[in-house]
């Protein structure tokens, strides 16, 4: 499989990265917003940011669930590869430093490409984007996760719906589960019904369960009835 890890010398950690001495493939373009398009998956770096400037390493699938974009394009999802995002999680979480570890629900783009698109994040601050032993350890996980793809184990290949944007619901899930695309809480009352056959649609691997974390009953049966054309195990808590 051909993936193809990249960053972005617009961005912060992408700098990092090159300064390291790094020879992944290099972007000009804002990382919410490329165009590049090679390969069989892309990886790619960037920084995170955040309004409580918590420090934090994170990965998520690019998508606009509504209408409000963060490049891309509105109502659209980028395609999600679950046991790739998972293994990469998974090296992410062992990573010896006391720092919020997530997988982070999908949000903002690019949505144009017709692969997969994994984004791996550090957050939140200049403080930690140019912390080359942070920035380091990130990229040793990453590329220890992306060897490992061949022996993950996935109980399940899980699409979650609710919850905040920072899922540690489906965090802690992805222990034994593997994770496609999540939509927090924050978006699920506008949801289409295209974007809902979206998150079962747009994954490199078929998605058997999809699980609500804390979804009010009237918005469970709208998405039950969306996917109900496929065979999926649907749990709630």
């Amino acid at each position: 499989m051909d993936i193809r890890i990249l960053y972005s010398i617009s961005d912060a950690v992408g700098r990092t990265i090159k300064k390291l001495g790094y020879k992944f493939e290099e972007i000009n373009e804002d990382v919410i917003d490329f165009k590049y398009e090679k390969g069989d998956v892309i990886v790619i770096f960037s920084r995170h940011e955040s309004s409580s400037k918590i420090p934090s390493l994170t990965v998520h699938y690019p998508g606009n669930p509504s209408d409000k974009t963060m490049g891309g394009e509105p109502r659209k999802l980028a395609i999600a590869f679950p046991s790739l995002l998972t293994s990469i999680f998974r090296e992410i979480k062992q990573i010896d430093i006391n720092i919020e570890k997530t997988i982070e629900a999908t949000h903002h783009g690019p949505t144009y490409q017709n692969i997969p698109i994994i984004f791996v994040e550090v957050g939140s601050s200049e403080e930690y984007w140019e912390n080359e032993n942070i920035v380091n350890k990130l990229v040793k996980a990453t590329l220890k996760g992306i060897d490992n793809l061949d022996k993950i184990e996935c109980e399940r290949r899980i699409v979650g719906f609710g919850g905040t944007h920072y899922t540690p619901y489906f965090s802690k899930l992805a222990d034994k589960s593997c994770i496609g695309h999540i939509i927090s809480k924050y978006y699920i009352t506008d949801l289409t019904e295209n974007v809902i056959l979206q998150t079962i649609e747009k994954t490199a691997e078929k998605i058997d369960t999809v699980i609500f974390d804390n979804v009010n009953l009237k918005i469970r049966e709208k998405i039950i009835g969306v996917l109900s054309r496929y065979k999926l195990q649907f749990q709630s808590r």
